[in-house]
């Protein structure tokens, strides 16, 4: 087991709560792919994808390939065989030409780590992971000049600091790998969310999940997550962490009404699922209506969730809010054991941290 537990860190350190990583590839046609791939004009990307020869452009076209998948079935890890099957066949197939760890590798090198880890390969995610760490391990002492390099450095240093201090257990073996810092970790990914690389978007996601989720800082996750929802309008995955810090800095405006809305008239369950939920939970915390009305929103709407899939970190909202409403503690018992994240939409104090 403890094996099995230094072989993961890796992988929790890059890619854990990792949308994408080092996704900018140096020529613009490439960069305005991941445009359209983060603003969900699946049709567009999917047209630049066209322009590319598959046989020429092998190892870019199916690094592309595989992005597209990843958003186009999000969350990938949910879907069927043959759609995994495909996806793994293009990570695959995006291979090392010239033998350095260039950018398309080290984000391809990321993805499989990814997908091994939810496919509980654990020791091929461990491989993976370990060439990204090759390459940061040398660029953590001082901020590295090019901006990806310096994301990768960012969420190495943030981290290794936040599973040194979460989890005992890592805590006990981060002695194995090199020193980071969260603060550090913090400030670099400020600089590349100021920046004009592709890394940008990478950086303000991670600092919008980290704000709200693990620094609890409201104000701040608000921030970074409104910048990146007038980037990506478009992006439904966006206005999650949008949401959730709109709703724990108790903002309830008409923009606010219609990302719910959009997120419950999507085609996806997935999407379904949280427009449902962050409606009841607007709802519950509404005083002009009927207190059981608002407790029978909470309940279909962890009946719709279970219904479809599940998920923790949704039933864990509402399971809060039904305690908040009714003060019974079996709901508090359930919150806990459902709890992903404390935070305040699961009943924790702010922090005034930056």
């Amino acid at each position: 087991m403890k094996i099995l537990l230094i072989r993961c860190i890796l992988f929790f350190v890059f890619i854990q709560y990792s949308f994408v990583a080092l996704s900018q590839i140096g020529n613009k046609g490439n960069q305005q792919f991941f445009k359209h791939l983060y603003n969900f004009e699946f049709y567009k990307a999917d047209s630049l994808l066209s322009n590319l020869d598959s046989i020429q452009d092998a190892s870019q076209y199916n690094f592309l390939k595989s992005h597209f998948m990843r958003w186009y079935y999000l969350p990938i890890h949910e879907q069927d065989d043959k759609i995994l099957s495909l996806y793994n066949q293009y990570l695959e197939a995006t291979t090392n030409e010239d033998n350095e760890l260039n950018y398309l590798f080290v984000n391809s090198a990321l993805l499989k780590a990814e997908f091994n880890y939810n496919q509980g390969n654990y020791y091929k995610a461990y491989h993976n992971g370990s060439k990204v760490y090759e390459l940061v391990k040398l660029n953590l002492e001082k901020a590295p000049d090019k901006e990806e390099l310096m994301f990768l450095s960012a969420l190495y240093h943030y981290y290794y600091q936040y599973y040194k201090n979460e989890n005992p257990i890592y805590g006990s073996m981060m002695w194995l790998f090199k020193e980071g810092n969260k603060q550090t970790g913090l400030e670099w990914l400020k600089i590349v969310a100021g920046g004009e690389s592709i890394a940008k978007t990478e950086a303000l996601i991670y600092l919008s999940h980290i704000y709200l989720r693990l620094e609890n800082n409201l104000d701040s996750a608000f921030k970074y997550a409104e910048i990146l929802h007038q980037m990506y309008p478009e992006n439904l995955k966006f206005y999650e962490v949008y949401l959730e810090s709109a709703i724990s800095n108790n903002l309830n405006n008409e923009s606010v009404q219609l990302l719910i809305q959009e997120l419950q008239n999507s085609r996806k369950i997935y999407f379904q699922k949280y427009g449902i939920c962050y409606k009841a939970i607007q709802r519950a915390n509404r005083n002009d209506k009927n207190k059981r009305e608002r407790i029978l929103d909470l309940k279909n709407a962890l009946s719709f969730i279970e219904r479809n899939g599940g998920g923790n970190h949704l039933s864990s909202l509402i399971y809060y809010s039904l305690h908040q409403l009714t003060g019974e503690e079996e709901y508090l018992r359930q919150k806990n054991k459902y709890e992903v994240y404390q935070f305040a939409l699961t009943g924790y104090l702010k922090s005034e941290s930056n």
